[in-house]
């Protein structure tokens, strides 16, 4: 019996030990995101909107966003807002964003209006919270400054 009991817990904090580190590595990230200001020069000397993804290849967040969302994202309303433009965390910033601050975790959402940084996205909670969060900065007017 003991064996099936220590086998039972060790499942069972094998499936909840990551969600709790990604829940908690959110809580402390969100104030830094929300504090994020507005970064001169980003988007290259014409502006633009972006929501630009810092992504990796070994992010098990970054491919449920991309099973979830990613996939149908350039058919939305939002991507005419904000296109989706991802980059590899372990690569340099094109030099349209060179003047960002380096994400520190993936998925990093860094949403850019009128070529300045508005705040970050840190994490993917799920889709449904993906999209209330994002719905925070497409809301207003939105600039008609060409992305490409």
């Amino acid at each position: 019996m003991k064996g099936s009991a220590k086998a039972r817990l060790f499942s069972w904090w094998g499936r909840v030990a990551p969600a709790l580190y990604c829940a908690s590595a959110l809580f402390i990230a969100m104030p830094f995101a929300a504090a994020s200001g507005p970064v001169n020069g980003v988007g290259g000397a014409g502006g633009g909107n972006w929501l630009l993804m810092v992504t990796s290849s070994s992010c098990p967040w970054c491919e449920a966003f991309e099973a979830e969302v990613g996939a149908g994202y350039p058919a939305t309303e939002e991507a005419k807002i904000l296109p989706l433009q991802r980059h590899d965390i372990f690569q340099k910033f094109p030099a349209e964003f060179a003047d960002l601050v380096p994400a520190t975790m993936t998925p990093t959402f860094i949403i850019i209006r009128d070529g300045a940084e508005k705040g970050r996205i840190v994490g993917y909670p799920g889709a449904e919270l993906f999209w209330w969060r994002l719905s925070e900065f497409t809301a207003g007017p939105i600039s008609t400054t060409k992305t490409e």
